[in-house]
């Protein structure tokens, strides 16, 4: 496979590291580059050009631009015929598409409260809401409607029952990991803790939060997660 690809990212963007975990488990060739939110690389005009939304992730492939993690994850499984990632069954598409969809206006709110309550105070100075234990509340439905519907009340080892790991495992387990920050301990859903654990112990995706993992280690940790990013 000709190396064609080249990968915008930055390694604390959640969706960023689903799509790197997949370009390294699937062996795909590509030019991984990184975006300094921090410095203001995504509002240059060359990277709007590649990503008018000015985030993270996008994708350039000989000439072809593409942004959206989602998106992004499904054009890598469907030109690489990653199946092991995405199946063939239209009916189990539907699964996996199903998830993907309702992730953006269910899992995300777990990173939004990360981003509330952690990210926003700690490192951009934006003082925090008074409604925390109220959005804490919601972020924890959502989190409950995770481990029963999509992991099945916890017995599903992946999302949506699948036999493997799948890009919907991908997109999720960075959002929920993203709770590492907030000291989360995950024992209000042991269903949903025991996913968190199998899924963090992977080598590919321990790769990808290396620098994630390196900005929380010396912050007040539970045992569970200690255990997790070491």
């Amino acid at each position: 496979m000709s190396n064609t690809l080249t990968f915008y990212y930055n390694p604390i963007s959640m969706p960023s590291r689903a799509v790197l975990t997949l370009l390294t488990l699937g062996n795909v060739p590509h030019t991984a580059k990184i975006v300094d939110i921090q410095k203001q690389e995504n509002l240059t005009p060359e990277y709007t050009a590649i990503n008018p939304c000015q985030s993270v992730p996008a994708l350039e492939d000989d000439g072809f631009k593409l942004f959206e993690s989602h998106a992004i994850l499904r054009y890598i499984v469907n030109k690489y015929q990653l199946h092991d990632f995405y199946p063939k069954d239209p009916q189990e598409i539907a699964k996996i598409e199903c998830y993907l969809d309702w992730h953006h206006t269910g899992t995300k709110i777990v990173s939004k409260f990360i981003f509330t309550y952690i990210i926003g105070p700690k490192m951009m100075n934006k003082p925090a809401p008074p409604d925390q234990d109220a959005q804490e509340k919601e972020m924890e439905s959502i989190l409950q409607f995770i481990e029963y519907v999509f992991l099945g009340q916890g017995k599903f080892k992946y999302v949506q029952n699948q036999p493997k790991m799948t890009i919907a495992d991908l997109s999720l387990i960075f959002e929920l990991q993203a709770l590492f920050a907030f000291n989360y301990s995950f024992d209000k859903f042991p269903g949903l803790k025991n996913y968190v654990q199998h899924m963090s112990q992977l080598p590919q995706i321990k790769q990808a939060n290396q620098m994630f993992y390196g900005m929380i280690k010396n912050a007040p940790l539970n045992d569970f997660i200690k255990g997790l990013i070491q």
